[in-house]
């Protein structure tokens, strides 16, 4: 097989996920964020019940280099596009860099799961995938967030920056 033929993989399967992603949004009857839900439900246990297709898509053919990163920018885009009634249904809509920012947000948490070895896992991470997606829309209450506990902010211990000479790192 050429290299030409390996890479209808990602795009073909990229089509079967977004086809079942879609289907999943579009029956469901109920409000816009049920549809999104049920969209984000389906695509996260098709891409968990195809492992070796997922990990070759995310990994191995959609990784590095301009042809990659185009691909995965079309499969964000149409991602992208179950959140324009979220637009228009919002009386003050976020901006529409917020969609893209979602989209690749999703798309890390897979990728993440993918290259952890825990593909498996995924579909438990529908519910925060849900308010990932919803908040900016909705609001954080209503999207399924656990309220925020209030009270001082506590420290944060920053890891001290490396004392070497940045010439020695590089070997200069």
């Amino acid at each position: 097989m050429t290299s030409g033929g390996s890479s209808a993989l990602p795009s073909s399967f990229a089509d079967e996920a977004f086809a079942a992603t879609a289907a999943a949004y579009s029956r469901e009857p109920g409000s816009w964020e049920s549809a999104v839900e049920a969209a984000i439900g389906q695509l996260f246990d098709f891409l968990a019940s195809r492992p070796a297709q997922t990990n070759a898509c995310i990994v191995d053919h959609c990784g590095t280099g301009p042809g990659a990163l185009a691909r995965r920018d079309r499969v964000l885009d149409r991602f992208v596009e179950l959140l324009l009634p979220g637009f228009a249904a919002t009386a003050t809509p976020p901006r529409p860099v917020v969609a893209e920012a979602i989209a690749g947000g999703i798309y890390e948490l897979v990728r993440g799961h993918v290259l952890e070895r825990r593909l498996d896992d995924l579909p438990a991470a529908v519910p925060d995938a849900v308010v990932v997606v919803l908040s900016p829309f909705i609001g954080a209450e209503r999207s399924g967030a656990a309220p925020l506990q209030r009270g001082p902010t506590p420290p944060i211990a920053f890891p001290e920056a490396e004392s070497s000479d940045a010439s020695e790192t590089r070997g200069d």
